[in-house]
């Protein structure tokens, strides 16, 4: 049940509507429905759709350190434009076990220009695994 509810608002939510109004509302209904206790089920399968949509919709840029977060935009441009992802649904992200370079994933892509990822492949190459 509280997934219909957290799904209901979700689309409000997309469809326009400031997100205090609407969950203004959904409160208002629950209240008048005797079914306020559902409210923290509902903000959790909330939470789950829009971690869902938003690895569906967005990309995640990740950086072996800070400073290389523009060089990596820079060369992570035109595969960000063939996937049709936006600057700003662009989540940036630092992994320092990266050593260096930059991984893109989103809308199903997974684009590797790491060291760790190079690197990985050498030792492969070199011990037969």
């Amino acid at each position: 049940m509280e997934e219909g509810y957290a799904r209901a608002l979700w689309k409000v939510i997309h469809a326009g509507t400031p997100a205090h109004k609407a969950v203004q509302a959904l409160t208002e209904t629950l209240k008048s429905h005797g079914r306020l206790a559902l409210s923290p089920r509902i903000a959790k399968a909330f939470a789950r759709i829009a971690e869902r949509e938003s690895a569906r919709e967005g990309a995640v840029l990740t950086v072996a350190r800070e400073k290389d977060e523009r060089h990596a935009h820079a060369e992570a441009k035109k595969v960000l434009a063939d996937m049709g992802v936006e600057v700003q649904d662009l989540k940036t992200e630092v992994d320092d076990t990266l050593i260096g370079g930059w991984r893109l994933e989103g809308r199903g892509t997974l684009i590797d220009a790491s060291f760790k990822k190079h690197l990985l492949d050498i030792f492969s190459s070199v011990t037969g695994a």
